[in-house]
């Protein structure tokens, strides 16, 4: 039964809490029966509030279900940042087709100066994604010790991970960032992004040289 008296229940079909919490009822806001039964739900037919769904308390009637305003489309009310918060109608997810970036990590050093030992881009399709980052490096020949970087640029700048202390002349995998920890770059806006690896001498006196090698990945992620 869809009128605003509700559905009274009787001796035969249970109780009024149990029936009317089944039960929703349609109309206009300003007809709303005076609360009291826990459980009802009614949905308004107003133009301004077309929609919107309420839910009687015991106590009082409490909007459940907004409208989304600009896109005229039902959506959840509730927005917060909490683990308990839900979506808005409007919200967004990871693209279809998430963008990603293989690139080999490749060059010969002989300078003290930061250098750029391999680079590529990658687009950010929307400022609610982020992208996930990954560089793994060998520096199988060379002398002195250096510092191995995995940087990006673009709308915006920085260093995802520093490592440093690392020998020339070894067969050790430098992972970078750190073994454990999260490579995650956050865009404040969609666009290209350049994301690249570096080696720099950390240690000085004669004359530096280095190989590296090794190679990086990035990926487009839910934000």
């Amino acid at each position: 039964m869809t009128t605003n008296e509700g559905f009274w229940a009787n001796g035969v079909y249970g109780t009024a809490d149990r029936l009317n919490a089944s039960l929703l009822q349609i109309g206009a806001v300003s007809a709303l029966p005076a609360a009291g039964q826990e459980g009802r739900m009614y949905m308004s037919t107003d133009t301004a509030t077309k929609g919107r769904i309420y839910r009687d308390t015991g106590a009082a009637w409490v909007e459940v279900l907004s409208v989304d305003a600009a896109a005229g489309t039902a959506s959840l009310r509730t927005l917060s940042t909490t683990a308990t918060s839900a979506a808005a109608g409007d919200h967004t997810h990871l693209p279809d087709t998430p963008n990603q970036l293989i690139q080999v990590v490749s060059g010969f050093v002989n300078v003290d100066d930061e250098t750029t030992v391999g680079t590529g881009t990658i687009a950010v399709q929307g400022a609610s994604e982020e992208l996930a980052v990954f560089a793994a490096v060998l520096l199988p020949d060379g002398n002195s010790t250096w510092t191995v970087r995995l940087k990006f640029s673009g709308p915006t700048s920085g260093t995802v991970g520093t490592i440093t202390g690392q020998s020339a002349g070894t067969t050790n995998v430098i992972a970078v960032p750190a073994s454990g920890t999260a490579g995650i770059i956050t865009p404040t806006t969609a666009g290209t992004y350049t994301v690249f690896v570096t080696v720099e001498r950390t240690t000085t006196g004669g004359t530096p040289y280095v190989n590296a090698r090794g190679q990086y990945y990035a990926r487009e992620v839910g934000g």
